[in-house]
């Protein structure tokens, strides 16, 4: 009966021990499992304010590619409504017909980051997420769609206005040193035939075509720049939670 009595004892202390073991580990495992959520928190935080730097970058050149290709618009369609753009001097007229285009791509290193880390799903709400990739991915893409046709339809332009044997011409030094190189013919002959490439067809459709490209790029630009502010409005409303 002794006997019995101190196996029961030893049992009921043994479970007692297997408990307390088995408790000890759930909370390292909880305390462990909180340290990762902790650091995974702290990592998603720092992605998102550097995202939020990489979106208000975004705005301000979106605002500037804008104005840009609002001001090309008003020098091109300057030719269509009068001739007064015929009494500039030529280096003058070249700044009016030429098409400049923007090489500016969406920055989206943060996003790769965290792709690449296995978070695009875990930035927070549903929404926030849905609209990180679908920026990162959808928007981006057509946003740099159209700066690569708009650059190669530029590139086109430049060849048609300063590439051609009709007269000899300077196209734009786009900041550079400008250098003065002397021409074989007056500024005036130059100019008469410049002038009669401008109002050519071809010549009219050419700076037409670059009209309605900036006009396109207008829209695409305004489109993703009212998206960007949406998206950093949320990644404010979420760090503001943390």
């Amino acid at each position: 009966m002794l006997t019995e009595n101190k196996f029961s004892k030893y049992l009921i202390y043994a479970i007692g021990e297997i408990i307390l073991v088995v408790i000890g580990i759930l909370i390292a495992l909880q305390i462990n499992n909180w340290n990762e959520e902790r650091k995974e928190n702290a990592i998603i935080e720092t992605y998102l304010k550097s995202m939020l730097v990489d979106l208000k970058n975004d705005i301000i050149r979106f605002d500037g590619i804008i104005e840009s290709m609002d001001g090309q618009i008003k020098t091109n369609s300057s030719i269509f409504l009068n001739k007064a753009y015929q009494k500039k001097p030529m280096d003058s007229i070249v700044l009016i017909i030429t098409s400049y285009f923007n090489d500016y791509k969406i920055i989206d290193q943060t996003f790769q980051k965290i792709k690449n880390s296995g978070l695009a799903n875990q930035l927070g709400s549903k929404e926030l997420n849905d609209a990180i990739n679908k920026y990162y991915t959808v928007d981006l893409y057509k946003f740099n769609l159209f700066i690569d046709y708009d650059e190669k339809g530029s590139s086109e332009d430049d060849k048609f206005w300063f590439l051609t044997e009709e007269y000899e011409i300077n196209p734009p030094h786009g900041g550079g040193e400008k250098l003065i190189l002397p021409f074989t013919e007056s500024e005036e002959t130059r100019k008469l035939a410049f002038i009669r490439k401008i109002e050519s067809n071809l010549g009219r459709n050419k700076l037409r075509n670059n009209i309605t490209r900036k006009s396109l790029g207008i829209t695409i630009t305004k489109d993703l720049k009212n998206k960007a502010e949406i998206l950093a409005e949320l990644i404010i409303k979420e760090l503001n939670k943390k």
